[in-house]
């Protein structure tokens, strides 16, 4: 099983936010993520890059 920690992109920096995500839903005004045990977070901005490899999410500070 692949999870996957999410990091906030703000002045040129990645601020982590949350581990052990499962599930990314991105929508036009956020995105929202849920951990292995459900816990729902949402986080304004956008989507900028999915590692796989890293297991890692960069969310931008502004939506599309």
């Amino acid at each position: 099983m692949c999870l996957s920690s999410v990091y906030q992109k703000k002045d040129g920096e990645n601020l982590f936010l949350c581990r052990n995500i499962a599930k990314v839903i991105p929508d036009k005004t956020g995105v929202t993520v849920f951990d292995l045990m459900g816990q729902k977070t949402v986080i304004p901005g956008q989507i900028l890059e999915i590692d796989l490899l890293e297991n890692t999410i960069i969310i931008g500070e502004e939506p599309a």
